[in-house]
């Protein structure tokens, strides 16, 4: 009877992603090097699950940062920056000794004080917050006081800046929306699918036509998985040791550390350091 090789069993489910794009471009390049014919897989096959592992390397190497996001910020810090000065000239100028300028920092200060503070509020917010103070200063009974206190060009440039955030949230959005990748568990559950056909396949025919091109593919494969999980293990084991430092075995190793014998060379200058 001859001995016949199966595929090893593996939950990959267990793996992170960069492990299992890891481990699927190694199976695919086996598979393609020894081919469909002597696999009796369909090219189209192999060529879907090179597809979707083309799109999971993509979604390890992607970044969520747009660059509308740095344009954003600054934007943010502008218009705060604005507001805030636009409040505090008012506030301060109650006091002047000039009747005029008192009297119209008083009337402005009437429309302003409802937003004292606006620029501690999130986004969003602030950008409405913006548009209500902008509306109230707008008004045309506003306009001989903040002449009067020289504040139109700071106004000018709050209504600009306020408009280009507007402006620059929704090229954000927008490119978002387009460059969505698509769900990384999604591009799993069909390349799982792909792998567990193809590795059937090449089984069956083995199992009917013994080969010893396909023993030699199976076993290369599970030298793959082994190779895989025992890195998994590995990587898993010290994730456990960093989050439990207090567990017996960690425990265990400091107190064999502690009984250690220091070296008492006279030019030892730590006893901690191993020789």
């Amino acid at each position: 009877m001859k001995n016949i090789n199966y595929f090893q069993e593996l939950s990959f489910h267990k793996f992170n992603t960069p492990e299992y794009v890891t481990i699927m471009d190694r199976f695919i390049s086996q598979t393609i090097a020894l081919g469909a014919e002597k696999l009796h897989y369909e090219e189209a096959d192999v060529n879907r699950l090179r597809q979707l592992h083309t799109q999971l390397q993509n979604n390890v190497a992607r970044t969520t940062a747009c660059p509308e996001t740095i344009k954003l910020q600054a934007l943010d810090v502008e218009r705060s920056t604005l507001g805030q000065y636009i409040i505090t000239s008012v506030r301060n100028s109650l006091s002047l000794p000039l009747a005029e300028k008192a009297a119209a920092a008083t009337a402005l200060y009437t429309v302003l004080k409802p937003y004292v503070g606006f620029y501690n509020q999130p986004a969003p917010q602030k950008t409405a917050t913006i548009e209500g103070m902008l509306i109230d200063l707008n008004q045309e009974s506003m306009q001989t006081y903040i002449t009067a206190l020289g504040l139109g060009n700071y106004i000018e440039s709050l209504t600009l800046k306020n408009a280009q955030y507007k402006v620059i949230l929704e090229q954000r959005t927008q490119a978002r929306t387009a460059n969505k990748a698509v769900d990384s568990a999604t591009l799993r559950q069909e390349m799982d699918a792909l792998y567990k056909y193809i590795t059937t396949v090449a089984f069956a025919h083995n199992v009917l036509t013994p080969s010893d091109e396909i023993d030699a593919y199976i076993l290369t494969i599970n030298a793959i998985l082994s190779e895989a999980n025992a890195s998994y293990n590995q990587r898993t084991a010290k994730t456990e040791k960093n989050e439990n430092p207090d567990s017996p075995e960690n425990s265990d190793n400091a107190d064999n550390t502690e009984n250690q014998e220091s070296p008492t060379t006279p030019d030892s200058t730590d006893s901690s350091i191993e020789q």
